[in-house]
């Protein structure tokens, strides 16, 4: 059974084709990502088939490559999923479901995670570091949007 995490950010008063368009856009990727440890390799863009790699910094730098899929937009709803091709620390599965859509003046951004290792307790105990990078989007797309 995959472990999950998911969350909710409502950016009030943001117009939803702005959040839109900064999703496919690498700038939103760097500033996700400015403070933690990764180097962004390779980004593409998030429509499907398209990827993005980076290296994690966890006791010596992983590899970390994700395939975009089910890509969906429209002028209400964007929708992704980063799959896993290419997993670091032992983890045997990874998928990342990332929706923005409209909500009257509101943009809400939804991230649901789910993850499995080869082994459960390593697995618990890599949970938090997996999580952290999505769990400060709660602060970060705030302060980007």
């Amino acid at each position: 059974m995959p472990m999950q995490y998911s969350q909710k950010v409502i950016i009030k008063n943001t117009d939803y084709e702005k959040v839109r368009e900064a999703f496919h856009s690498i700038e939103l990727v760097r500033f996700l990502t400015y403070l933690q440890p990764i180097n962004i390799i390779e980004w593409s863009g998030i429509e499907n088939g398209k990827t993005a790699y980076f290296k994690l910094w966890f006791f010596g730098w992983k590899d970390f490559k994700v395939v975009h899929e089910n890509y969906q937009s429209d002028n209400n709803h964007l929708f992704f999923v980063d799959k896993g091709i290419k997993l670091p620390l032992g983890i045997a599965f990874w998928k990342h479901e990332h929706r923005v859509f409209k909500d009257k003046k509101n943009t809400i951004i939804e991230d649901s995670l789910s993850f499995n290792h080869r082994n459960k307790y390593i697995g618990y105990l890599l949970f938090p570091v997996l999580v952290f990078p999505i769990f400060v989007r709660r602060v970060l797309y705030k302060i980007y949007f």
